[in-house]
């Protein structure tokens, strides 16, 4: 396929605009030309050592950890990816199907999320967002809502007089959805699939405040109080936690059925305050943990913001994580055996992807198999 044209088709991938299905099966094959490309290369590399697989994946977290989360553009990131699924394969011997070469035991295929969400304003009134049309799709006190052509919600604050400050609009996405909001502020939410985001129509002169369920990665926007003098302060409100930041890029995983809410940070500062009033501050590159306690660790900032670039990325999780978060994105319940939860996978998949790669993936593995019930995963030894 033409590079041009791929590129292309990707840029508008990553902006949010829909393809059409002839756009949707160019992209696939350049997809999967440039991983074939990359896989033949590493063959015949058959010398390239288990340390040079680690070097190629300490690289390519340092350009991703540098570049992807400072915006939501994929621009090399499929080239990136490609050269780390050469290196995961080299490293775990683990492999996944194609779309279409494993199906679901004759059954219709289960097709990945979507931008899909609600948007409940002030007044209780509920406003689909994934079929509304572009253009204004509200008006509340001084603020007008808007769709813009990326399909994205923005706020315009048209005048300050008549702003309902106490106006409250909450957006949600259920179990296969995400979707992208520009806050009144200007700062940028992307909400994962089965969660929520609860903010003002127009924030306070001296704090802005949100209150999330689920995952939502955020990328806030200083804004400085009036004078001048100093910085706006934002805060997350979310399980048994509250994030503080003045300008910064980060994710918080608070879904109620993880063991932990994992606040990464991927550029700037911020604070994490318990609810047992323990605090930590993150550097770029750190998580803050918090399950029976408040603990900080380095965070691999390529697999907790795979999702934000439209992969998963599995480095040693276990089944039954994995199992979670294919759950959401596909709107599927699994069921399996205690130890077949612990069995441990490494591998990146797009989550364009139907369920069938999913599948595939596991049960490459020769340590599981699936099969399909409804909407129901049944993982057997």
């Amino acid at each position: 396929m033409d590079n041009e044209i791929f590129k292309k088709l990707l840029q508008k991938h990553a902006d949010g605009r829909a393809l059409s299905p002839e756009e949707e099966v160019l992209l696939q094959q350049g997809y999967d030309e440039l991983l074939e490309e990359e896989l033949t290369a590493t063959e015949k590399e058959d010398a390239l050592s288990a340390e040079t697989g680690r070097d190629l994946r300490r690289r390519i977290d340092h350009i991703i950890a540098s570049r992807q989360t400072k915006r939501f553009r994929l621009k090399d990131f499929r080239r990136i990816a490609a050269a780390l699924l050469a290196g995961i394969i080299l490293l775990a011997g683990a492999y996944w199907l194609r779309p279409g070469k494993t199906g679901n035991n004759g059954r219709h295929e289960i097709l990945p999320g979507n931008n899909i969400a609600s948007l409940t304003l002030s007044d209780g009134s509920v406003i689909a967002l994934d079929s509304v049309q572009n253009g204004t799709i509200a008006l509340q006190g001084g603020v007008r809502i808007e769709k813009d052509t990326s399909g994205n919600i923005r706020y315009h604050a048209e005048a300050r007089t008549g702003v309902m400050p106490a106006a409250t609009n909450t957006i949600a996405t259920p179990r296969g959805g995400q979707y992208r909001i520009i806050l009144p502020d200007g700062s940028v939410a992307m909400l994962n699939a089965a969660s929520s985001l609860s903010y003002p129509v127009c924030f306070a002169e001296k704090e802005r405040r949100v209150k999330m369920t689920g995952e939502v990665y955020f990328e806030i926007r200083q804004q400085k109080m009036p004078g001048g003098k100093e910085n706006v302060p934002f805060f997350v409100e979310s399980a048994g936690q509250e994030v503080q930041v003045l300008g910064t890029h980060f994710n918080i995983n608070a879904y109620s059925d993880e063991p932990a809410v994992k606040t990464t940070l991927a550029e700037g500062s911020v604070k994490v305050r318990s609810a047992g009033g323990r605090s930590v501050l993150l550097k770029p590159g750190q998580q803050a943990v918090l399950a029976k306690q408040l603990t900080v660790q380095p965070a691999d900032i390529t697999e907790q913001l795979a999702w934000v670039s439209g992969d998963f990325v599995f480095r040693g999780e276990t089944l039954e994580s994995v199992l979670r978060q294919v759950g959401r994105w596909y709107d599927v319940s699994a069921e399996y055996p205690p130890h077949i939860g612990q069995l441990r996978f490494n591998g990146m998949i797009s989550r364009s992807q139907p369920l069938s790669a999913i599948i595939g993936m596991i049960q490459s593995t020769k340590k599981a198999s699936v099969t399909i019930k409804e909407r129901r995963l049944i993982v057997t030894d």
